[in-house]
């Protein structure tokens, strides 16, 4: 029997929240999840709309460039269209930065505890993942990233603010860390979670972009747009880096669907503005709900906030579920103790408090 390659002996299988649907079928309740960082907001109804005219057009192949969508991209983020490229959401893009650019001899890095992918995708390569720590904050340790550096060094991971800690790196900090590397190590940033950062000093990554450092920066409509469910990813990167991705990349990895709702999400930008206002609100609600109960936790810049429950993480998420309310257990993150909770409205927030507060 044919066997796989050594290389992926040891990736194992993306551990997804669970879903609204097999806590139905297995325990018949109506739950909210709080689970996986989606957005309780939901999306413009301009982007549903859009969605909806989109099916009228299901025997017909997508445009393979997103014109429309690079350029508006561009514009909101002082980029090229040039500088951009999208995919089937941002795994798709982290993925196809390893397979573009590493591979067996090679050493990718990363930070630990923070998102699968980075590892996940490493093994696909064949080359060796090499993990770092985080800082206090929660954010990747920049100083000991550069401690493990080696002349194998090829990619570097960091995802600012992290999942699952909520730290972002800062200006100061990526300056001096970027000086110190040679350019024939790729950093890859993760800002998934960039539009619910409200602090002056957070990282911009754009300007290295521009100057043609080898940075690329990738960002999803998953989140702050809520569109989780079509799969749209982008990243932005000097424009070599760009030509390079597009030959691994699938040429209608974004559907007609993604693509027409992802542009009328960009044209609504009062929506999205008045999404970000809400969420930071209700973060700042659910912050103080968690230092007044004595909670620790790190303070997180993105839209959840994981905490150490100090016991089995699945065993609270087992009790606050039998309350009507999915969390995610930080285990597969290496957080045993740990439970992550997606920001959500406040009204929402008031009953998961006291769904907490009874099982305590």
């Amino acid at each position: 029997m044919v066997t796989p390659k050594p290389s992926l002996s040891s990736v194992t299988p993306y551990v997804p929240g669970r879903s609204l649907e097999s806590v139905y079928q297995e325990k018949g309740i109506r739950a909210i999840k709080l689970a996986s960082n989606e957005s309780l907001w939901g999306p413009s109804p301009k982007a549903v709309e859009a969605a909806r005219q989109a099916l009228d057009q299901l025997s017909l192949y997508p445009d393979p460039h997103f014109v429309q969508v690079y350029e508006l991209l561009g514009a909101q983020n002082g980029l090229e269209a040039d500088n951009i490229i999208a995919g089937n959401g941002a795994d798709e893009l982290l993925e196809l930065i390893a397979l573009t650019f590493a591979g067996p001899g090679d050493d990718v890095m990363y930070p630990s505890p923070s998102f699968s992918a980075y590892h996940h995708g490493t093994l696909l390569t064949g080359a060796n993942p090499v993990s770092f720590q985080l800082n206090p904050e929660g954010a990747p340790d920049l100083d000991d990233a550069l401690a493990r550096l080696t002349p194998h060094t090829r990619i570097i991971y960091l995802c600012s603010p992290n999942n699952p800690t909520g730290g972002i790196l800062h200006q100061d900090a990526w300056n001096h860390f970027l000086s110190q590397l040679p350019d024939s190590v790729l950093v890859v940033v993760d800002q998934a979670y960039y539009e619910f950062v409200d602090d002056p000093t957070y990282a911009d990554v754009r300007r290295d972009i521009l100057e043609s450092r080898s940075v690329i920066m990738v960002r999803t409509f998953s989140k702050i747009y809520a569109l989780a469910a079509l799969r749209i990813g982008w990243a932005a990167a000097p424009v070599p880096i760009i030509k390079a991705l597009y030959t691994n990349r699938q040429p209608f990895s974004l559907n007609r669907v993604a693509w027409m709702a992802a542009q009328a999400a960009l044209l609504d930008q009062d929506y999205t503005i008045q999404v970000r206002q809400s969420t930071l609100e209700a973060r700042t609600y659910m912050t103080s709900a968690f230092v007044s109960r004595g909670y620790r936790f790190w303070r997180s810049h993105a839209n959840f906030i994981t905490i150490d429950v100090e016991d089995d993480a699945h065993k609270w998420a087992q009790q606050l579920e039998l309350r009507g309310y999915v969390t995610r257990p930080a285990t597969s993150f290496g957080l045993p103790h740990h439970l992550r909770i997606t920001v959500a409205p406040i009204p929402i927030l008031e009953g998961f408090f006291r769904a907490l507060d009874a099982r305590c």
